[in-house]
C-alpha cells in the first residue's frame, strides 16, 4: 500500500484486491485512519475517483461492489456521511497486476453549464 495527501486531496493505492468487499472494506478504512489520522471527517461535497487495476488472468471484480466498499470504508473517516460524495468516477483497467487506487478530496470549485441557453 501507499498513501499521499497532496492539495487536500487524499490519494491512497492497495496492490491487492479481494473478492470480498467486507474484507476489502475493513482494509481500505484501516488504511486511512492510520496513514491520516490527524485528517479526521469533513463537511461539504467530495468526489472520489477510484481505478481498479487488472490483469488478463486475475478474477473480475464489479465496479459498482468495489465502489461501494470504498465509500463505505472512507464513511466517518475522510466524509461524514455518504451523502456528501457529489461525484463518484470508477475505472476498470488492463494493468500488469491486481490493484486500486482511490483519491478522494473535496469539490471546492464552481461549475458552470456551458450548456444553459442563453436569454
Amino acid at each position: 500500500m501507499q498513501a499521499s495527501a497532496t492539495e487536500g486531496s487524499l490519494n491512497v493505492r492497495v496492490d491487492a484486491l479481494t473478492s470480498q468487499s467486507s474484507k476489502f472494506k475493513d482494509l481500505i478504512a484501516a488504511y486511512f485512519r492510520i496513514e491520516f489520522k490527524r485528517v479526521g471527517p469533513k463537511y461539504g461535497a467530495f468526489e472520489i475517483v477510484i481505478e481498479i487495476e487488472h490483469s488478463a488472468d486475475s478474477p473480475v471484480h464489479d465496479v459498482d461492489a468495489v465502489a461501494r466498499a470504498v465509500v463505505e470504508a472512507l464513511t466517518g473517516i475522510v466524509f461524514h456521511d455518504d451523502s456528501q460524495v457529489q461525484r463518484l468516477h470508477v475505472e476498470k483497467v488492463l494493468g500488469e497486476r491486481v490493484r486500486v487506487k482511490v483519491r478522494a478530496r473535496p469539490i471546492t470549485e464552481m461549475r458552470v453549464d456551458v450548456h444553459a441557453d442563453a436569454a
